[in-house]
C-alpha cells in the first residue's frame, strides 16, 4: 500500500496509457484514480475474489485505459467505491458462516406471518436458550445432545425436566440448515438461483435461492460482508422465517446451564418426539374443541397458528384451576398433537376443514390426509371417528 498520495500519483504518471484516441483520457483517468485513492475503504475480509467478470465502465475512457485502471487496482490492492470490477458476493460465501460459526443469535417465525409470535434463540454448541415472544416469563433450555429440556419460570420459581423420549440427535436450527444444505449440494437436482441486489424489508441485501423438489432455501446477505441476514425455508406446508441473525457473538456459559435454580420447584416428564400417532392427533383436536375451545373446533391447525394461541391457551388453562401436574400432561398431549402436523408422514398434503364445526357433528369432514403407501385417505370427523376415503370420495 501507498504512504501518501504523492507516492501513488508518480505510480498513475508512470502508467503507459495509449492517449491517441483523446488526450484527455490521461488526464481524466488521472483524477479518477487520485480521487479513488483518497475515498478508499478497507474490502470486508469475508469476501472472496473468485471472478473477474467483463462489464461496461459508465466513465468515457478507451478500454486500454479501462484495463490500466484494473490493473493498477490490483496492484495496489485497492477496491475501488463503486468499481463494476469489485469482488462478487457468491453463495459459497454466504453460507460459509453458517457452517463456521461457534455461537449464535437468531429470531425464527414460523409461518409467513411476520407479525405472529418471535422465536428467540441464543446457541452455543448443542444447547440453546429459547423464550417465545408471547410467553413471558418462560425460558427453555435445550440441551440437544442428551436430549432434555429444562423449562424455568422464573417469577414463579417453577422448574421442569422433559426428557425426549428415543431422542434422534436432532439438531438446532444452524445444524439443520448445515445438513440440509451439505444434502441438497450433493444432489443433481440442487440448483441455485441468483437473485441479485434487491430491497428486503427496508433492507439492500443480495439474494440466493437454492431449490430442490422437497424444498426451497432462499438466503438474504448484506452485500458488503457476505454475512446471512434473514433465510426463508420452505418444505413441505412449513415455511419458517429466520431473521435477524448474528454469529459468533460472545455468550455467557452460565445462560446454558442445565441445572435446576436453587429454590425453585420441580417436575418431571417425558416427551416422544417422534412417535406422534394419527391417535395422538385426534387427542389434540379434542382438547382444542372440548377442553381448551367452547366446544367448536378451531379455525386452523398449522403450527404457526398454535403458537399464536398458546397464550390463550395457557390462561385457558389456569381458568380451568388445572394443577401443574395436569397443565404439563395437557402440555405434552398437544405437544404430541403439533408433532403429528410438524413431521408430517403422509404422501402429499394434508387437509383441515373444521373451522366453525361443532365437537360431536359425526357428519362434517373435518381433516383428512394420505399415509404413505396407502391407496384411500385417512378422513376425520367431528365426533373423531375415523373413516377409509377413495380418494374420489373426498370431501
Amino acid at each position: 500500500m501507498f504512504k501518501d498520495e504523492s507516492e501513488f500519483e508518480k505510480v498513475v504518471d508512470r502508467l503507459n496509457i495509449d492517449t491517441t484516441p483523446n488526450p484527455a483520457h490521461r488526464e481524466a483517468l488521472h483524477r479518477e484514480m487520485v480521487a479513488a485513492f483518497k475515498e478508499e475503504k478497507p474490502a470486508p475480509r469475508t469476501l472472496v475474489f473468485r471472478t473477474l467478470r467483463r462489464t461496461i465502465m459508465k466513465s468515457p475512457i478507451t478500454k486500454c485505459a479501462a484495463a490500466a485502471v484494473i490493473i493498477a487496482g490490483v496492484l495496489a490492492g485497492l477496491h475501488f467505491i463503486g468499481n463494476p470490477f469489485q469482488a462478487t458476493v457468491t453463495f459459497a460465501d454466504v453460507i460459509k458462516p453458517i457452517f463456521s460459526a461457534r455461537t449464535a443469535i437468531l429470531d425464527i417465525i414460523v409461518g409467513e406471518d411476520e407479525q405472529g409470535p418471535v422465536i428467540h434463540d441464543m446457541i452455543m454448541g448443542s444447547r440453546i436458550r429459547r423464550t417465545l415472544s408471547n410467553m413471558d416469563g418462560v425460558i427453555a433450555i435445550i440441551d440437544m445432545d442428551a436430549g432434555r429440556i429444562l423449562q424455568l419460570a422464573p417469577e414463579k420459581k417453577e422448574a421442569a425436566y422433559i426428557s425426549l423420549k428415543d431422542w434422534p440427535s436432532m439438531p438446532n436450527y444452524l445444524d439443520g440448515l448445515r445438513n440440509i444444505i451439505t444434502k441438497l449440494q450433493e444432489s443433481p437436482e440442487f440448483e441455485v438461483e441468483e437473485l441479485g441486489v434487491q430491497q428486503v424489508k427496508g433492507l439492500e441485501l443480495i439474494g440466493f435461492r437454492a431449490t430442490h423438489p422437497k424444498t426451497k432455501i432462499t438466503l438474504w446477505a448484506d452485500p458488503k460482508t457476505a454475512l446471512p441476514v434473514r433465510i426463508e425455508q420452505v418444505t413441505g406446508q412449513m415455511h419458517v422465517i429466520c431473521r435477524d441473525l448474528q454469529f459468533d457473538v460472545p455468550l455467557d456459559e452460565e445462560l446454558f446451564d442445565m441445572n435446576v435454580p436453587e429454590g425453585y420447584t420441580m417436575q418431571q416428564a417425558e416427551l416422544d418426539l417422534m412417535g406422534a400417532t394419527e391417535e395422538d392427533f385426534i387427542e389434540g383436536l379434542r382438547i382444542l374443541a372440548q377442553v381448551l375451545g367452547d366446544g367448536t373446533f378451531p379455525d386452523s391447525i398449522a403450527v404457526e397458528d398454535f403458537l399464536k394461541w398458546a397464550p390463550e391457551a395457557a390462561k385457558r388453562a389456569e381458568e380451568l384451576g388445572l394443577s401443574e401436574e395436569e397443565k404439563i400432561e395437557m402440555g405434552l398431549k398437544m405437544q404430541q398433537h403439533l408433532m403429528f402436523i410438524r413431521f408430517f408422514k403422509g404422501e402429499g398434503q394434508w387437509h383441515y376443514a373444521g373451522k366453525g364445526v361443532k365437537f360431536g357433528n359425526a357428519d362434517a369432514a373435518i381433516f383428512w390426509y394420505r399415509p404413505e403407501g396407502s391407496e384411500t385417505y385417512r378422513v376425520v370427523y367431528g365426533d373423531l371417528s375415523v373413516k377409509n376415503v377413495a380418494p374420489e370420495n373426498l370431501p
